[in-house]
């Protein structure tokens, strides 16, 4: 398993994100889980330099797949918001 894999783990109907904060600054984490609190139930574990998501999407999903985009998806989003804060 590759880097990025471990970046997003499904479980069951949970997505596990993992986050180095050295990486995506704290204010980008924060605004992206507020921003995402609509359409998943989010808990944020914070360790140190290390962030635990896990996003539990209000919609129920059949395919792990499904699950996984909407953790890629919230991973690029951190990325769009890191690169709209520079601009």
């Amino acid at each position: 398993m590759n880097e990025q894999n471990e970046l997003v783990v499904v479980d069951g109907n949970k997505i596990e994100l993992t986050i180095n904060s050295k990486v995506y600054p704290e204010e980008i984490i924060d605004k992206a889980v507020e921003n995402y609190s609509d359409v998943c139930e989010i808990e944020d574990r914070k360790n140190e330099q290390i962030h635990k998501i896990i996003l539990k999407p209000k919609q129920l999903f059949d395919s792990k797949e499904d699950l996984e985009t909407i953790g890629y998806e919230f991973m690029n989003y951190l990325l769009y918001l890191i690169k709209n804060k520079v601009l």
